[in-house]
């Protein structure tokens, strides 16, 4: 009976070895954050917004990046997806109004005000409830640059370096809140936003590539500049991350006026995920140092 036992312990402990053997070694994921996607607004926010519900919707048509959870699916990536509203909490501003230019404009992590404008949410210095609101939308954003941070972290202890790629979508014009440059600048297809200190020579040139061939027109930090890259690894300027920012012109797959896919939706997203499938076969050695 001991001798069963025995051989039995000893063959648990071997199955902890042997799937080792079997089982192809796994490759680095692909991170894919997708910040503006969602037209999800919680209740509990609902009492701090001023503009009628119309308006509301108008807004969330115009400042959604809409279908890009879709567009940038990608199953074979680790998919970092915010699942609130930019209008309630924008996990891709700085938290220090110092570094953030949008704070001014009332479009910080909380946003105040509309894509034109005009006021759209109570001040949170106006009251408990708004304070509250406010304490909300900051520990939102706080557990998702967690989620982003682990993704991140993970990748780099598992692997020595992580690749991410931040998806967004913008409007074909210039909306009013952008800067006065944008309104003198010809829109792209693609927009590919870039940081010095993480975005390698090799990953921007072989996504230039990619998308030209693709037949798109594509430009580098216009209209919109820079990429994601969370604590600590942004202010550490930790070279073992890398990212590169893809924005898509909406006017490629949906209707902006009534938010409706195109016929071509399925074109684009095809494109978007070819790339995330080259880019996870390349292994990223030629795209992080």
């Amino acid at each position: 009976m001991k001798a069963i036992k025995l051989i039995a312990a000893v063959c648990r402990k071997c199955k902890r070895y042997y799937p080792s053997y079997k089982k192809t070694p796994e490759e680095p994921k692909v991170i894919v954050h997708i910040p503006h996607s969602s037209t999800v607004i919680p209740k509990v926010f609902r009492q701090e917004f001023l503009v009628k519900e119309k308006d509301l919707q108008k807004e969330l048509l115009c400042m959604t990046d809409w279908y890009t959870d879709e567009l940038f699916a990608c199953s074979d990536c680790h998919m970092v997806i915010h699942n609130v509203s930019r209008l309630v909490c924008d996990p891709e501003r700085f938290l220090d109004p110092d570094e953030e230019s949008m704070w001014p404009k009332g479009m910080g992590m909380y946003y105040t005000r509309t894509s034109d404008g005009e006021r759209m949410k109570k001040s949170p210095l106006s009251s408990k409830e708004g304070w509250q609101a406010y304490a909300r939308a900051l520990a939102i954003y706080q557990k998702h640059h967690n989620r982003l941070k682990s993704a991140v972290g993970q990748q780099v202890e598992r692997y020595g370096k992580a690749l991410l790629i931040d998806g967004h979508s913008f409007s074909a014009s210039a909306l009013p809140y952008e800067f006065d440059k944008n309104l003198q600048q010809e829109r792209p297809d693609i927009c590919l936003g870039a940081d010095t200190d993480f975005t390698p020579e090799s990953l921007l040139a072989f996504a230039k590539e990619y998308f030209t061939q693709q037949g798109l027109c594509v430009a580098v930090n216009t209209p919109f500049a820079g990429t994601m890259v969370p604590e600590p690894f942004y202010s550490n300027k930790d070279k073992r991350v890398c990212s590169l920012m893809i924005e898509v012109s909406r006017s490629l797959y949906m209707n902006e006026k009534t938010g409706e896919k195109l016929d071509s939706f399925h074109e684009i997203q095809a494109k978007l995920q070819r790339f995330l499938q080259k880019l996870r076969k390349m292994h990223s050695d030629l795209l992080c140092m």
